[in-house]
């Protein structure tokens, strides 16, 4: 009997704990608030996200070269039919769903395998930086953190 309970409480604590899980809260993802910047070689890369709100963060994207903006979208992560769907909008284009497919404390993977390209987009955390990567893509952007 004890062995039983142990077993449960034990199962209880993973369940929890949150780690490989599906489903997530923006308030999980608050740590994607505020101005990221990195750089590409000459160009200077740069996301700012809102802080979680009316069930949806805010962000915009933008690659800066040669002092001219020659790329740039738009973002939101929203709560969406229980769950979290991250909408990229590049150049004016119509956004895209892609779906949290896991996440923990420090990284966060949404996909949409119906989509040509990216099908699989990654935020990860590592202390004062941030890693967002393409899975199809074999480079990943490296921001830090501004303040």
């Amino acid at each position: 009997m004890k062995t039983t309970i142990l077993s449960v409480v034990l199962l209880i604590g993973i369940a929890v704990s949150g780690i490989g899980q599906t489903k997530s809260t923006l308030d999980n993802l608050s740590w994607l608030s505020g101005c990221w910047e990195g750089r590409d070689g000459d160009s200077l890369l740069e996301e700012h996200w809102s802080k979680p709100e009316g069930q949806a963060m805010l962000g915009f994207g933008r690659t800066i070269k040669n002092n001219k903006t020659v790329f740039y979208e738009f973002l939101q992560i929203r709560e969406e039919m229980g769950g979290l769907v991250y909408l990229p909008q590049v150049k004016g284009e119509p956004p895209v769903p892609f779906r949290m497919t896991a996440y923990d404390n420090d990284k966060f993977v949404f996909e949409n395998p119906s989509h040509d390209f990216p099908q699989r987009i990654i935020y990860q955390r590592q202390n004062l930086m941030l890693l967002a990567r393409s899975k199809d893509y074999k480079r990943e952007n490296r921001f830090a953190k501004s303040i």
